[in-house]
């Protein structure tokens, strides 16, 4: 009987735990993931450009949306884009521009000087307008692009519609 007892004893012990190849495997992907992975979480570097493209994509669909529902034509639905500022002039004439003293308000962006960002286009004059449809003036598709650690653009379509690219 003894021996029946310390044959299943042996079979019941098992042992537990992680061989070393598993745990070399373990440590080898912790090390690759913290040096590629974990500094991206830390910096916001690129973050800038994601920020200012939402910013811009909510202007010009905000300045669309009045040119849709302000029909008058005394009203100003064109859209500037300089290297550091975006939305609608204060000067709506034939040659659109922004006032020196800068105001903010809903339909206008300015570029932080902290952040290395600038803007560019396709389109001449630096301006389009929106029609009462909605449809930009400038030849489709209009591309506002966000300069800075990346390149991301705004592409506005010539049925109007305004997105990210």
């Amino acid at each position: 009987m003894t021996n029946a007892k310390s044959n299943n004893r042996l079979l019941i012990t098992r042992y537990t735990g992680f061989s070393l190849i598993e745990l070399i495997i373990v440590i080898l992907i912790l090390g690759i993931l913290s040096v590629n992975v974990v500094p991206k979480f830390l910096t916001s570097k690129g973050f800038s450009e994601y920020a200012y493209r939402s910013d811009v994509v909510a202007k010009l669909r905000l300045i669309q949306t009045k040119a849709m529902q302000q029909t008058n034509s005394s009203f100003c639905h064109t859209v500037l884009v300089t290297a550091t500022k975006l939305g609608e002039p204060d000067n709506c004439t034939t040659t659109p521009s922004f006032s020196p003293t800068w105001q903010d308000s809903a339909t206008k962006l300015q570029v932080d000087s902290n952040d290395n960002i600038t803007f560019s286009n396709n389109f001449t004059n630096n301006s389009f307008s929106f029609d009462s449809m909605g449809r930009p003036s400038c030849a489709a598709p209009c591309i506002i692009t966000i300069i800075g650690e990346q390149s991301i653009s705004v592409q506005i379509e010539s049925e109007g519609y305004i997105h990210a690219l």
